[in-house]
């Protein structure tokens, strides 16, 4: 009976706790750099998951890495090339 009661009171403690997602929003950006001092990366992330814009950079500058993340999803290109050239002027 004494262990019931014991397991009864740490469920009801447990259950009055705030929960961790009641905690303010921790944003974040984290930038990287070549030894060259080009831009390599530049990741946005919100308590400690990517949120936001994603960018990467290739050591000549090209974008190669441009993507949004909301909400665990995914939202653009990671190392996309169009199938067919564009012609100039377009």
């Amino acid at each position: 009976m004494r262990i019931l009661f014991v397991v009864a009171m740490l469920a009801i403690a447990s259950a009055s706790r705030p929960l961790e997602s009641s905690a303010p929003a921790q944003p974040d950006e984290r930038r990287t750099f070549y030894p060259n001092g080009q831009p390599y990366e530049v990741r946005h992330f919100l308590n400690g998951r990517e949120e936001g814009l994603q960018q990467a950079w290739t050591e000549d500058g090209t974008l190669y890495i441009n993507y949004e993340m909301r909400n665990g999803r995914r939202y653009g290109f990671i190392n996309a090339r169009p199938c067919l050239p564009v012609p100039e002027g377009r």
